[in-house]
């Protein structure tokens, strides 16, 4: 699914990786006491990941913001997950 989506290719599936853990961590973690992260902490870092994942994964040519203009259009998905080029611009990217 990943292998030659813009994501992968621009070098920038980390962020994704990174946007998610933070995301589910802060969404699931409060539900298990022993983690020690409550309900005001989780809130905070699950957000602070939906964030980092909808400012920081751009395009470095036009500097779009893929995933806030794939959360306006859902067809944007397919495209960032599924083809190797910019839905916005057209820049093809190589893996880095």
């Amino acid at each position: 699914m990943l292998g030659d989506s813009v994501i992968r290719q621009s070098g920038q599936l980390w962020k994704l990786l990174l946007a998610l853990v933070a995301l589910f961590t802060g969404s699931f973690a409060p539900l298990v006491p022993a983690t020690g992260i409550g309900w005001t902490s989780g809130t905070i870092l699950a957000i602070v990941g939906y964030a980092y994942g909808i400012f920081g994964i751009r395009c470095s040519e036009c500097r779009c913001m893929w995933l806030w203009e794939a959360a306006k259009d859902a067809g944007w998905y397919k495209r960032l997950f599924g083809e190797p080029s910019c839905p916005a611009c057209g820049h093809r990217f190589r893996e880095h």
